[in-house]
């Protein structure tokens, strides 16, 4: 770590900064504000930087960050879209993964084979491994993971608030963000503006990797377009006197083109002895200049933390700000004004407890969505099945069987995905809707949801290949042969009664009794023979039906749990505030004229205070930009 008398000056009155902040926060008897600074600080004994690579899903960070470290199929490269966790690398003497999993109120270790990751990673791993896992921690040799944590972590896609959430969380430990966007995709999209102007706040220090440049030819158009969105987004948010200024700073973020294709393919080059090919792979892959820029992130940490603590500074300085204004109005009114106010905030308390019995409607509502989603399925399978069910009466041999057998698995798999697309556009704005007319009434912002990803379930191809044997030759004798056999003894004493001669008729009798048979043998079997595909049709759609609305099910149960969650966490803060607000309030209506005299001028000089250390921050942030942008070399587009 940095020694004191080393340390940047810009380090040094960001330090002498936050105390002052510290300070503030506690003497306005913010406690939990003063506690945010505290941990920051904390932070700073760590020898070890952590990169934070964030992005949309299937945006290839993971194969990105396999290509960094030289381990191919460490990460698997489709964790993006299937995780709800994070997934971090850092330096050990040897490859070693551990889970970290919530056991009650504590956080478990459980070590792992590299093997196994997936199943703890992976939604579409083992169910059971992967319950209650909220991180996974690698260790490996390598040298880019000296003094450097790399953390992937889910796509922060409109999809998935709870894949959101994760991403923040790890962004309160990040000293830097990369944000992956893709060479091969269309450009930046608004959610994964949104995201950035939110991590902005949380992060100082952020890069953009264009990745999968190998196959695109017109990624610097595609770049130039990004940038322009980008620019647009910016100014939009110009007027945000909270936001405005972090948002700007992102159009100064250095954009990175990377191939992790390349990489590999230097790596394989490098495996065969041809290093001189390796080098040049390796140079055209953009990997050697992101790696360079995580070396300087982890060298230059303290710069990179400084960000994070103006940042904590800022938001404790926005808060103690509307805090102390508050009192100085609240002093400085009348008895009667303030009556009135404490009117306003126990009505506003009222309001809560009414939106609180509304949600309660609102949930005993949105468990019929299920049920919708449930009938929808099964009658757009019902309605998908018939044109199958009305082939079947033509498949009157045994080729016709095998024909149509043979063409089933895949003419199914298609009428599925066709039908799956369907469904999650309708399942989509059913939910949307549902789900945003409820938060509304919470006084909260809409959700997006996007169903897109959700992978359609894939047993049904299993189903129809695992499928009964097409009946052949095959003869019952109880059924069938038993009643030949009575009928050839009639025919052969009929044909003996007509003069017909014995050994003929011995003959001639069972030959056409078996004919006969036979006959009724076939026609018996081709009935039970599309019986027996109408059935394998049915059960076909009806598992698929049933895997279906379970998928469907699972989704609208984890957005009502995280709709749940932000309207419990909505209103547990606007709790606080209002009882807050209410006892300040209380004391300063019972206070006499030279106390509350004596509070507005404590506010007003904590208010002063707020506006010093503001433009100090501001000041701080620009020496701070100027420090940060010595993290990159010259942007290469």
């Amino acid at each position: 770590m940095t020694s004191e008398r080393n340390r940047p000056s810009v380090v040094q009155a960001v330090l002498v900064h936050a105390n002052e902040v510290h300070t503030l926060a506690k003497r306005s008897g913010r406690e939990d504000l003063a506690g945010v600074l505290a941990a920051e600080a904390a932070r700073w004994k760590d020898l070890t930087a952590t990169i934070v690579v964030a992005g949309a899903q299937k945006r290839g960070k993971s194969r990105m960050l396999n290509a960094l470290v030289d381990r191919p199929e460490l990460l698997p490269v489709d964790v993006d879209i299937a995780t709800h966790t994070y997934l971090a690398v850092r330096r050990g003497p040897e490859l070693s993964v551990t889970v970290r999993r919530r056991s009650g109120e504590r956080v478990a270790s459980l070590p792992i084979t590299p093997e196994d990751i997936f199943d703890y990673a992976s939604a579409l791993g083992d169910p059971q491994k992967r319950r209650d896992v909220v991180g996974v921690e690698i260790a490996m040799e390598h040298p880019l993971l000296d003094g450097v944590r790399l953390v992937d972590t889910p796509g922060v896609d409109s999809l998935t608030v709870g894949h959101r959430h994760t991403t923040m969380a790890m962004l309160q430990e990040a000293d830097a963000l990369l944000f992956a966007v893709s060479a091969q995709d269309q450009p930046i999209l608004r959610h994964e503006l949104e995201f950035l102007a939110e991590a902005a706040q949380r992060v100082e220090v952020v890069a953009f990797v264009l990745t999968m440049v190998e196959d695109s030819s017109s990624w610097q158009e595609l770049l130039e377009e990004n940038r322009r969105r980008l620019g647009e987004f910016a100014a939009r948010a110009a007027d945000d006197p909270a936001h405005g200024g972090r948002v700007r700073r992102l159009l100064d973020a250095p954009w990175i083109p990377v191939s992790a294709k390349l990489a590999e393919a230097s790596a394989a080059r490098r495996a065969l002895g041809q290093n001189e090919r390796a080098d040049a792979l390796w140079e055209r892959s953009g990997m050697g200049r992101l790696a360079d820029y995580i070396r300087s992130c982890a060298g230059d940490r303290e710069i990179a933390r400084c960000g994070k603590v103006l940042a904590g500074t800022d938001a404790v300085l926005r808060a103690v700000s509307i805090s102390e204004h508050d009192r100085l109005v609240a002093a400085t009114q009348s008895r009667d004004t303030l009556q009135e106010r404490l009117t306003e905030v126990e009505a506003a308390g009222k309001e809560l407890a009414a939106r609180v019995r509304e949600r309660r409607r609102f949930a005993v509502e949105q468990q019929f969505l299920g049920r919708d989603v449930a009938t929808m399925v099964r009658t757009k399978l019902e309605e998908l099945r018939r044109p199958y069910d009305a082939v079947v009466p033509s498949l009157t041999n045994r080729a016709k069987v095998d024909e149509f057998l043979a063409g089933l698995p895949e003419s199914v798999e298609l009428s599925l995905q066709a039908a799956w697309a369907e469904l999650t556009d309708q399942v989509q704005e059913m939910a949307t809707r549902a789900l945003t007319e409820y938060l509304a009434a919470m006084g909260l912002d809409a959700i997006d949801i996007d169903l897109v990803t959700l992978q359609l379930p894939t047993t049904t191809r299993n189903r129809l290949t695992n499928r009964p044997a097409t009946p052949g030759h095959s003869f019952d004798m109880l059924r069938e042969g038993v009643p030949g056999i009575t009928m050839a003894a009639s025919l052969t004493a009929m044909l003996a009664s007509t003069g017909v001669l014995l050994p003929i008729a011995l003959i001639a009798g069972p030959a056409v009794a078996i004919g006969v048979t036979w006959r009724r043998h076939q026609y018996e079997q081709s009935g039970r023979s599309q019986a027996g595909i109408r059935q394998l049709i049915a059960e076909t759609f009806n598992a698929a039906a049933g895997e279906m609305i379970t998928a469907l099910d699972r989704a609208l149960a984890r957005w009502r749990g995280e709709a749940e969650d932000a309207v419990e966490e909505s209103m547990a803060a606007q709790r606080r505030e209002a009882e807050a607000r209410r006892a300040e309030l209380t004391a300063l209506s019972a206070r006499d004229a030279n106390a509350r005299r004596e509070a507005a001028k404590v506010a007003e000089d904590r208010l002063a205070t707020v506006k010093r250390l503001s433009a100090q921050a501001e000041r701080l942030h620009a020496d701070l930009g100027e420090r940060l942008a010595r993290l990159t070399r010259s942007d290469p587009s």
